[in-house]
């Protein structure tokens, strides 16, 4: 497309025909000129035109339409393709098919020994790279359930729970009967080992079945209580909070995971701290647009329940933003951490019309969306936005037009019957 100048022909036409409130299709209506045509015009791209002849011709009649000086257009025209237009063109001197052709498709023993041969080297440093990397690492071994100690146990066995290897062989020890079990193909293991009345503590070491070696032991203390009548337990267990992290930054929801009296219900509540703004806004001159996102809705509180070793799990919705997070059990002090929830990759968003009819240009990463583009959106329209790095909307009825984008939302985009357009571009990380 031509440079964007003061007095650009296109941005000329464009902006008559918005303030005049009619689309291409209705211009090609009632002019009788192609709506390619029309488009090629405001878009400045004159090499879709028929001939410098026919352009003055429909410069006339689309100017006399709109209600500007023909002239005037003719002029702007002449000065944007003067250069282009009139510089004539010669043609290259055709090659001989026939040479290109042998030269395309010549294969040789010598270049087929030759692929082969790189093929196979490459292979080969692949496969010892990959052996390389497979046998001088040490396998993890992670032990998810019950995620610390256990004090206060009341049961006779209790069932461990983890991640390792796939495969792996995961072996008990330092207990009176010491199982063994089998990794699953994602790397899950569970295994249930029996507990004698005191402290049990059970020690876990997985060993890789493709590189032979063992992982770090795992511990977890386990203090079996039999008589409760000479041994008072306390009824309310220390709340701990494994996951999330203070400071954390997360994509999606939320892990909660953590520790508190068995069968306590724990509740997660989340009060919003700031909203978080991914990305810039600037207008069509590239000056900085100031916005004033709407705060997101406070989700509900979850509530989790702790299971027969205390331990409970799980996650919590939030939308974009810095959130302080408050976990809360009956009879223990709440445990306050502070989470960034982030968006994911790129810019998207949604567009939603209320309240009236407006005229949209909409670019994706420079590419029209066809489907609007050019084009009227009925009331309670809504158009999903989804780049990687742009996105230009440009609107003619600014007041009706209401954006989200990353999950922040931006309300309207100017005022009721205003031409506005903003350009938003991705932050860097």
């Amino acid at each position: 497309m031509t440079e964007q100048g003061p007095h650009r022909l296109g941005e000329v036409l464009r902006e008559a025909r918005e303030a005049k409130g009619v689309d291409l299709v209705r211009v090609e209506r009632e002019t009788k000129i192609r709506e390619r045509y029309l488009s090629a015009l405001e878009r400045g791209e004159y090499r879709e035109l028929p001939g410098s002849v026919y352009t003055k011709g429909f410069l006339r009649n689309y100017g006399s339409y709109l209600g500007l000086d023909p002239e005037y257009l003719i002029d702007l025209y002449r000065i944007e393709t003067t250069a282009a237009v009139e510089r004539p063109r010669v043609p290259t001197p055709p090659r001989p098919i026939a040479g290109r052709r042998n030269r395309a498709f010549v294969v040789t023993p010598g270049a087929i020994f030759a692929a082969l041969l790189t093929i196979g080297v490459g292979a080969f440093i692949a496969y010892l790279a990959f052996e390389i990397v497979n046998f001088a690492r040490t396998p993890e071994l992670r032990i998810t359930d019950p995620p610390g100690p256990v004090s206060n146990f009341t049961d006779d066995e209790i069932t461990i729970r983890g991640m390792t290897a796939p495969n792996a062989r995961v072996t008990v020890d330092n207990l009176r009967e010491n199982p063994e079990v089998l990794a699953g193909d994602d790397g899950a293991f569970e295994v249930t080992v029996s507990l004698v009345p005191g402290s049990n503590v059970v020690q876990l070491t997985a060993n890789d079945p493709v590189t032979g070696r063992n992982s770090a032991t795992e511990e977890r203390t386990i203090i079996v209580v039999t008589d409760t009548a000479e041994s008072p337990t306390p009824d309310v267990a220390a709340l701990t909070l494994e996951e999330p992290a203070e400071d954390a930054t997360v994509t999606g929801a939320v892990p909660i995971r953590g520790s508190v009296t068995p069968g306590a219900e724990v509740r997660v509540a989340a009060q919003l701290v700031d909203v978080l703004v991914t990305f810039s806004v600037a207008d069509a001159a590239g000056g900085e647009v100031e916005i004033d996102p709407e705060p997101p809705d406070t989700p509900e509180p979850a509530t989790l329940t702790a299971e027969a070793t205390g331990s409970f799990g799980g996650t919590i919705d939030l939308p974009v933003g810095t959130w302080e997070l408050a976990v809360a059990a009956e009879g223990s002090d709440p445990i306050v951490r502070t989470v960034t929830v982030r968006p994911g990759e790129g810019l998207v968003g949604v567009i939603e019309i209320e309240g009236g009819d407006s005229y949209l240009e909409v670019d994706q990463d420079g590419d029209p969306v066809t489907e609007i583009w050019g084009l009227n959106a009925p009331d309670g329209d809504r158009i999903e936005l989804e780049a990687e790095e742009s996105l230009r909307i440009r609107s003619g009825n600014a007041g009706v037009v209401r954006l989200s984008v990353n999950g922040v939302r931006l309300g309207t985009m100017g005022q009721e019957g205003a031409v506005v357009e903003w350009r938003i571009a991705r932050s860097g990380d």
